[in-house]
């Protein structure tokens, strides 16, 4: 019985090392409460009906400046944006599906700045 109590203890103990090492490699991702809200598309100092309005459950919806509305999933890690659209008009007309962006937030100002298209930026204000 001695022989399988000391094996036994080791495996036991190296389990709990293992799970208290277990979890995510990266705290930082998750969804930033900042963004929670909606967001309107500013260009030139007017508002244009194209808007993002991120939930805090890590949903939203995305009206592209047309009646149609695109549905998604969105995460940040530190200050970037990741945005994976499950349905709407965008996936219809053969767009891309995930977004990548960098943003800032400054007072009721959000600017996106696309990791996938050099030089894209759109400004947002909250509404």
């Amino acid at each position: 019985m001695k022989k399988f109590l000391l094996p036994a203890l080791v495996l036991v103990l190296g389990l709990f090392v293992l799970a208290a090492c277990g979890g995510s490699n990266n705290d930082t991702q998750g969804q930033d409460s900042r963004l929670v809200g909606m967001w309107s598309f500013e260009f030139e100092g007017m508002v244009s009906p194209d808007a993002y309005d991120f939930r805090a459950d890590g949903t939203g919806f995305r009206w592209p400046g047309t009646d149609a509305q695109d549905t998604f999933d969105w995460h940040t890690d530190g200050n970037n944006l990741y945005i994976n659209i499950t349905s709407g008009f965008i996936l219809t007309i053969g767009g891309v599906d995930v977004e990548e962006w960098t943003f800032s937030i400054s007072g009721n100002t959000l600017t996106l700045t696309s990791r996938q298209v050099p030089g894209h930026v759109e400004v947002f204000v909250r509404q």
